[in-house]
């Protein structure tokens, strides 16, 4: 479990600065290459964070523990200073066990609330939605499958509890769409936009985020990393809808797009598509609809991406043996630290450590090995040589003396 920690720590650092590295770069990016390039780039981020483990040379570029000593030296008196007042058995305990413990129960919290909320969705799209029944809406969505070559099957559907077109369900997709009337002109972009989503099951993408931000759920960072994702994630799916389209067709899709966002709400769920997305990419989304230029797909980003990510390892590395060292030696430095207290405890106050040795009933005092020759003449005063010394002289208690003795006393 420690190896563990310890790499998921390492991945959820490393996979962080390369993630802010490339939302920093992301504007100059989008000149050149294509959404869609930049979207699947993050797959290979994603992975690195769902698999923490990496290769290690013998010579790394950076310890993590060769930056921050100061950090290490107050954290080892904080806990030398910690676990002297408390029992030996805290002392004992490694720190990859708490913060595992603590770690895992984040993880169990995460995915409850999620999953709690995905099923509260889904009995509501269940008990409300109804099958389409307009043959003409049908047709087109009939029509645009074929075009689009999706093979899977899908049902469409009209729900009134939601607001904005979205696609549901991995084993039996559904593309639901709102009560309310949609033009026909933007309706067929609309499931275009639904149907592309299906044809690149980009749930199961959503669900690879998902489950990478629930073993990194203490970094803030990933948080972002999904945020970012699902802007790129609909701006990939805009730039196919547009595909070969012109300036007139690209506006009345902006078009749809707003009048989504009037009638967005905030009940959704992490487990599906939304055609609106959210207020943050929407300026993003449209100058790139907008941009009918054309764009290098972006195989150069996966690439850089996956070395990136797989050169982790021997550019960053947490120092496992540094981390071993503490546990193993606090419960002995504990205890001589212990001993020491005790010691110079006797040699200032000798009177008063002997009375807290005796005052221990049970007889569970600490011993402390102090050498008779070397330190107790010190706690001895100097006795006056002038005073005849007549404690030899006499060693027979006055109970003992015979009577002839006592007569002459």
């Amino acid at each position: 479990m420690q190896k563990f920690m310890i790499a998921l720590f390492e991945s959820s650092l490393s996979m962080s600065v390369i993630a802010l590295i490339y939302i920093a770069i992301t504007p100059l990016l989008a000149k050149k290459f294509s959404a869609t390039g930049r979207y699947y780039a993050w797959l290979v981020i994603i992975v690195g964070l769902i698999i923490p483990f990496r290769f290690h040379p013998k010579v790394s570029a950076i310890y993590v523990d060769a930056i921050i000593p100061t950090l290490k030296e107050t954290a080892n008196y904080s806990l030398l200073e910690t676990v002297s007042s408390a029992p030996k058995t805290f002392a004992a305990i490694p720190w990859y066990v708490p913060v595992s413990g603590l770690w895992a129960a984040g993880v169990v919290v995460f995915l409850v609330y999620h999953v709690i909320r995905n099923r509260r969705f889904q009995k509501m799209v269940k008990r409300w939605s109804v099958e389409m029944t307009d043959q003409e809406v049908f047709k087109i969505f009939q029509d645009l499958k074929s075009e689009f070559g999706v093979a899977q099957k899908a049902t469409l559907k009209v729900c009134p509890g939601i607001s904005s077109p979205m696609l549901l369900g991995f084993f039996r997709p559904t593309i639901l769409l709102p009560a309310y009337s949609i033009p026909k002109d933007k309706l067929e972009l609309i499931l275009k936009h639904e149907l592309i989503h299906l044809k690149r099951k980009d749930l199961w993408y959503k669900t690879l985020v998902f489950i990478a931000a629930a073993l990194h759920w203490f970094n803030p960072f990933v948080y972002i990393v999904a945020r970012e994702i699902s802007i790129q994630c609909e701006l990939s799916c805009d730039e196919q809808v547009v595909k070969d389209a012109d300036s007139p067709s690209r506006q009345n899709y902006v078009a749809a797009i707003i009048g989504m966002m009037k009638k967005q709400t905030k009940e959704q769920t992490l487990f599906s598509t939304h055609f609106f997305g959210s207020k943050q990419g929407i300026q993003n989304r449209v100058y790139s609809i907008m941009d009918a230029k054309r764009k290098k797909w972006g195989i150069s980003i996966l690439i850089i991406a996956a070395m990136a990510t797989l050169s982790t390892g021997t550019v960053l590395k947490l120092s496992s043996a540094n981390s071993e060292s503490i546990s193993s030696t606090s419960a002995s430095q504990v205890e001589e630290r212990l001993k020491e207290d005790n010691l110079q405890n006797l040699l200032t106050d000798p009177i008063s450590s002997a009375n807290n040795l005796e005052s221990d009933k049970d007889g569970n005092h600490s011993e402390l090995n102090v050498p008779m020759n070397s330190t107790m003449p010190l706690l001895l005063e100097d006795k006056d040589d002038s005073e005849p010394d007549t404690s030899t002289n006499d060693t027979t208690p006055f109970l003992f003396k015979n009577d002839s003795e006592a007569d002459m006393d």
